[in-house]
């Protein structure tokens, strides 16, 4: 995590502060804004996988609410040969939410969940 960590803070000139709580045990965070956020996890933690379709994975990053995540995953990717995008989740608070994964450079929606509205 230590190494990885440093890479992405040299690379993008951010700043990762340590953190630790009981559901995602120790991790590392960079905020970028008010509402952008980098982490990075451990993807086995207390005997669970966060990810367990994923296992070959130790750590996991996260972009939260990135401008441009496409861009800016496809940058990482580019620049740190070890990183690899697993999937895109695209979240509309009380609207929708997509997953996306790459096939052949390319995102492809692979779930689609649209919530009901209430015509109360």
């Amino acid at each position: 995590m230590e190494l990885v960590s440093k890479d992405l803070q040299n690379l993008l000139n951010i700043c990762f502060e340590e953190h630790e709580s009981s559901y995602w045990g120790e991790y590392n965070v960079a905020h970028l804004s008010e509402t952008e956020s980098i982490r990075l996890v451990y993807n086995y933690i207390d005997d669970d996988w966060q990810e367990e379709e994923f296992k070959e994975f130790p750590l996991l990053l996260e972009l939260n609410r990135i401008l441009e995540p496409e861009k800016m995953m496809y940058f990482l990717c580019k620049n740190l040969s070890y990183i690899s995008l697993l999937y895109m989740d695209e979240i509309d608070a009380k609207v929708s939410s997509r997953r996306y994964v790459i096939e052949n450079g390319q995102f492809k929606l692979v779930y689609e969940h649209l919530r009901k509205k209430n015509n109360d």
